[in-house]
């Protein structure tokens, strides 16, 4: 595939995966999407599976499976209540995870590792040099309860050669660079760059994952020309897709460290205090904020208690 043809389908696949993420309530139609990107339904299938190494039917069916056993792993929703979340019934919810992972909705709960865990682990470990857990940073003394409003996601899925963190630490500097330009020259209100993956860890198979950089903007009336400038301006050009992320309460822990160093432990420390219930996830999309460098603040989706 030439460069040029080859850019011109990544963008293309981006757009229908950011479709994919933000319509995971309704049925995806193969054409629907087809029509969206204006390309015929079979050119569409084969190019997706040609840059994806699966067809769009099997990563939509996938990453909402995924998506449940996040729910399952991290959160204390009901397994009738994850089923709904992922357009499933209870039976063939559980139906579905037995012929995908070869156990219960139930077993996977109770699991202590999942089958990719401990490869993703390892691996990022390799591609980020980490050496340390932090725990003088990563406890629960450290974390910070606190609200974000209704915000737009713009984003770009970053290079990954099926090493995807080794890939996001590549390609950060530049990507974050142009965000950063971007927010200047727009004058956004309480704009952040973050950084996380679209797939749920560690679920999703690590030569899978999809790691993103992106501007995180609140929809508010002071950013309305910004948001209105980012999507007739700036979105094709730079490449972004975009999602909506609800208002909720999150849990904040702000860290000395650059994205690369805390990816790990924020990893690790989000998984023990769920699996112990020290809290819970409402979904299943923590990220990473970089205000700075060498400065860190993760923000963890919080199923706070009424």
């Amino acid at each position: 595939m030439k460069t040029t043809t080859r850019e011109h389908w990544e963008w293309k696949v981006q757009l229908a995966i950011a479709y994919a993420h933000n319509n995971s309530l309704i049925d995806i139609s193969l054409k629907a999407v087809a029509d969206m990107l204006s390309v015929s339904k079979d050119i569409f299938s084969h190019k997706f599976a040609s840059l994806k190494g699966e067809p769009y039917a099997r990563y939509v069916k996938r990453t909402r499976l995924e998506a449940g056993v996040g729910y399952l792993r991290h959160s204390n929703f009901s397994i009738h209540e994850i089923s709904e979340k992922c357009r499933y019934s209870g039976e063939s919810f559980a139906k579905a995870i037995r012929g995908w992972f070869n156990t219960s909705p139930t077993g996977l709960r109770n699991q202590d590792y999942m089958p990719a865990e401990k490869h993703t682990l390892e691996q990022t470990r390799i591609a980020t040099a980490s050496q340390q857990d932090f725990p003088e940073y990563f406890n629960m003394e450290n974390t910070v309860d606190c609200r974000l409003p209704g915000c737009t996601l713009y984003y770009n899925i970053l290079p990954s050669g099926n090493d995807p963190v080794k890939g996001m630490v590549a390609s950060m500097a530049r990507y974050s660079r142009q965000l950063r330009d971007l927010t200047t020259e727009l004058a956004m209100e309480d704009a952040r760059i973050i950084t996380g993956t679209l797939d749920v860890v560690p679920v999703t198979t690590y030569d899978r994952m999809m790691m993103y950089v992106g501007l995180l903007l609140p929809n508010t009336p002071a950013n309305t020309m910004a948001h209105y400038q980012l999507i007739t301006k700036y979105q094709e050009s730079y490449r972004l897709v975009d999602r909506q992320i609800e208002e909720g309460h999150y849990k904040k822990l702000k860290v000395p460290l650059s994205f690369a160093d805390a990816g790990l432990p924020m990893y690790k420390f989000i998984n023990a205090n769920c699996r112990v219930g020290h809290f819970y996830m409402r979904t299943n999309h923590f990220f990473i904020s970089l205000p700075e460098p060498s400065v860190s603040e993760i923000y963890i989706p919080w199923q706070k208690s009424i």
